[in-house]
């Protein structure tokens, strides 16, 4: 059996693992590899059904993948020029902002460019590269898919 070591585990988090180890009986570890599992089960089910609603081939997805193409490089564009060290979905926020189509919608929920930008750091030195997309943006796109299937 493979060995895991994780490092800079959050004190809340690790606080939060340790009650419901000691809730359901089983150690830490236990059940850090029970609470893996269920994670990696509900994943897989949330990438199989976007296969079976959207299809790998169908006009809906490959629209959709461009546009979301499309805009994460624009997020990381922001990003980049605001010095971050990631793409983070207030960057993803900012690209759908400059969307004609996106922008309405977004506002009458209260997104505005100008709520964004709060809560992001104060803009540094540009970054060389384009950052990575964060696991929260990935997150928010993933999401953003599943609503658009409905």
């Amino acid at each position: 059996m493979a060995t895991l070591h994780v490092r800079n585990v959050p004190d809340e988090l690790y606080e939060e693992l340790r009650a419901a180890a000691e809730r359901d009986g089983r150690s830490i570890g236990a059940e850090s590899v029970i609470l893996l599992r269920r994670a990696l089960v509900e994943r897989r089910a949330v990438h199989e059904t976007v296969e079976q609603v959207v299809g790998s081939a169908s006009p809906f997805r490959q629209r959709f993948a461009a546009r979301a193409k499309e805009l994460v490089v624009r997020a990381q564009e922001l990003a980049q020029e605001g010095g971050a060290d990631e793409t983070m979905p207030a960057h993803v926020l900012l690209a759908m902002l400059e969307d004609d189509v996106l922008r309405p919608t977004l506002e009458k929920g209260g997104v505005t460019a100008e709520s964004v930008r709060a809560a992001l750091p104060p803009p540094a030195k540009p970054a060389a590269a384009k950052p990575l997309v964060s696991r929260e943006a990935r997150r928010m796109l993933e999401q953003a898919l599943l609503a658009a299937i409905g």
